[in-house]
């Protein structure tokens, strides 16, 4: 259980990590989460007030009785009928309501790499070997889905690590096709509809970039909208720490699915999936079974 307090900031203690706030004439200490502090110290000044949401169960830290921090909702600095707004959770999740609900196509992207070998790794540069997307228009509905296995070129044998993690074989991959392929479709693609490139995490953006790079192609990403719905996610919800995609998915279907299985083309559509319930939650027409309290640890 959370509780809603709020006050005006007594004091900051830089390396307990704890804000002090004075309420009906009274100080209480609250504990925040390193990330979550160096998030938000610059704007911890003299005359702010600050609105937070906590945990209930108070306890003792370094001497100090504490409550943990779950989130921040605001932080303003009273000036007369115009204060300052620092920070407003409202505003940031209304920012992310009209992201997700602008009016495009969507495509629904996920790869799985090349793993290193269990020895003699040290020279080992991992390849997308695997690549999945659906593209849904403007309403949701699937125009174009990918599964395909894609041939690495710097170690064409992939190891046992990565047959054993993603559960494939040598052959299957022998029958894919060059990445350099894969770039004139996708470009091919995104130059016709347009979307907005929907990943569940920031990873995938990354790998494309390196894949350019290694074959040499034109980075297509620096001009391709990509939506990192995790951190959509985060940001939404408060989260502390990062959320799987299969617990994603599962904080939102009445019925859970089973432990991920590693396939690119699976991936995308539990992502998909994902991306329209939270537009609905964004929207008000649905909500997530989800706690956003982490227990916080020490540090």
């Amino acid at each position: 259980m959370t509780q809603y307090v709020y006050g005006l900031l007594h004091g900051v203690d830089e390396k307990r990590r704890l804000v002090a706030i004075r309420s009906n004439k009274q100080v209480k200490y609250y504990y925040m989460a390193k990330g979550q502090f160096l998030s938000f110290m610059q704007y911890f000044k003299d005359g702010i007030f600050v609105f937070l949401h906590v945990e209930e169960n108070v306890r003792r830290y370094r001497g100090v009785m504490v409550q943990n921090v779950v989130s921040i909702e605001k932080l303003i600095a009273p000036s007369g009928q115009n204060p300052t707004v620092y920070y407003d959770v409202s505003v940031i999740k209304s920012g992310i309501s009209s992201i997700v609900n602008l009016r495009k196509y969507k495509c629904f992207l996920d790869f799985e790499m090349s793993m290193p070998p269990y020895t003699k790794y040290e020279t080992f540069v991992s390849e997308i070997i695997q690549v999945g997307y659906l593209l849904c228009d403007e309403l949701g509905n699937i125009v174009e889905t990918k599964s395909l296995f894609l041939r690495p070129t710097l170690f064409p044998k992939i190891s046992e690590r990565t047959k054993k993690f993603l559960h494939i074989e040598q052959e299957q991959i022998e029958e894919g096709i060059l990445y350099r392929e894969f770039y004139d479709d996708f470009t091919a693609m995104l130059k016709k509809y347009k979307p907005m490139v929907v990943v569940w995490g920031a990873n995938d953006q990354i790998e494309l970039r390196k894949m350019n790079m290694l074959y040499s192609l034109s980075d297509f990403t620096i001009h391709t909208q990509f939506i990192d719905l995790l951190k959509l996610h985060k940001t939404y919800f408060g989260l502390k720490n990062d959320l799987g995609l299969f617990s994603a998915y599962n904080m939102y279907s009445t019925e859970d699915l089973d432990k991920q299985k590693h396939d690119a083309f699976e991936d995308a559509r539990v992502t998909k999936e994902v991306f329209y319930w939270f537009l609905e939650v964004c929207n008000g027409t649905r909500t997530a079974k989800l706690d956003p309290i982490e227990k916080v640890q020490d540090a």
